[in-house]
């Protein structure tokens, strides 16, 4: 039977926004609903933070650094600096450019580059020309005997590419490694870098 007065609409409608204030059980109910709701959508709907920076690296961070190079990945760069992720792309639009990737192969042959007996202060002063700033706290903390001994296997490879900042990734024997290059007034620079995959 239709509803024909604006009097039994109104019932209809308290009875329906009503019902969740109507027990506590209700209510539960309702409030688990809007939660799997919103959870629901934030994973399906794209991310839109193009502006995020990364976080300060946390103790515990540096300290995992120490124990294994590339163990957990060392993406992070002080919050003050300044750099916004690029989101990675499928195919890049436009290759990074040599000097970017010729700062990214020299950096991780230094990297690997451990002779018998180095000092960790020497070996860090061996990537300070292909290195900026913000990312020495975190080599300091490395030990440099927990460096594999490996190998550049394949030219370095474009994962993303902007006006100022590149992704790429350099393949070794042991690990591929990913880097975060930033265009600075000296050159370009890696500023983070972490294990790919």
């Amino acid at each position: 039977m239709p509803i024909r007065t604006h009097r039994g609409r109104a019932a209809v409608y308290r009875r329906f926004w009503g019902w969740p204030v109507r027990s506590p059980k209700h209510l539960a109910g309702t409030v688990l609903a809007l939660v799997a709701i919103g959870l629901g959508l934030g994973r399906v709907l794209p991310d839109n933070r193009s502006g995020a920076t990364f976080a300060a690296p946390s103790i515990s961070a540096e300290r995992k650094a120490a124990a294994s190079p590339f163990g957990t990945g060392s993406r992070s760069a002080p919050a003050d600096a300044g750099i916004a992720r690029q989101a990675p792309a499928l195919a890049p639009s436009a290759p990074a450019p040599a000097a970017a990737l010729t700062v990214a192969r020299s950096w991780v042959t230094g990297f690997l580059t451990v002779p018998k007996g180095i000092t960790a202060a020497r070996w860090v002063e061996q990537l300070r020309p292909y290195t900026t700033d913000d990312l020495f706290p975190q080599l300091q903390s490395i030990d440099p005997a927990n460096v594999p001994a490996a190998q550049i296997i394949d030219a370095p490879r474009t994962v993303s590419a902007g006006a100022s900042s590149a992704e790429v990734d350099v393949a070794t024997t042991a690990v591929v490694v990913r880097l975060l290059l930033v265009s600075t007034p000296a050159g370009w620079r890696v500023a983070s870098y972490e294990r790919a995959g």
